[in-house]
């Protein structure tokens, strides 16, 4: 099964920091891909230990509303090398403002992907 098969949203290549809150704890992150249903995620490696697949995202998108997108989801991948913690997470919740928001702005990265690749 490739990546594709399983996923149930294309995902996108966006260039966002966001902040993941666990347990109590903000930590900052690097999105590096974004879809309607989960994101791949990076931060420095550290001595944080996470006790529970279940984190809430503060995802901020540049769409001239000026609040971030909010979500919570599962942690379903997670990989260590030297200097980086990278953790994929599929959303379990998302209001219907912050869905429809994140919908139009992936829509709007891909055009803007595929309009740079014609």
């Amino acid at each position: 099964m490739t990546d594709i098969d399983r996923r149930r949203a294309p995902r996108i290549p966006v260039s966002v920091y966001l902040e993941q809150h666990v347990e109590g704890q903000s930590h900052r992150c690097f999105t590096s891909d974004l879809s309607l249903t989960g994101l791949y995620m990076e931060r420095p490696i550290s001595s944080f230990v996470r006790h529970s697949a279940k984190v809430q995202l503060e995802i901020p998108i540049p769409d001239g509303q000026g609040e971030p997108v909010w979500a919570t989801g599962e942690v379903v991948y997670d990989c260590f090398n030297a200097l980086f913690h990278g953790t994929a997470v599929r959303f379990e919740a998302m209001g219907d403002r912050d869905r429809q928001r994140l919908s139009a702005f992936l829509t709007n990265q891909g055009e803007g992907i595929a309009s740079a690749a014609a």
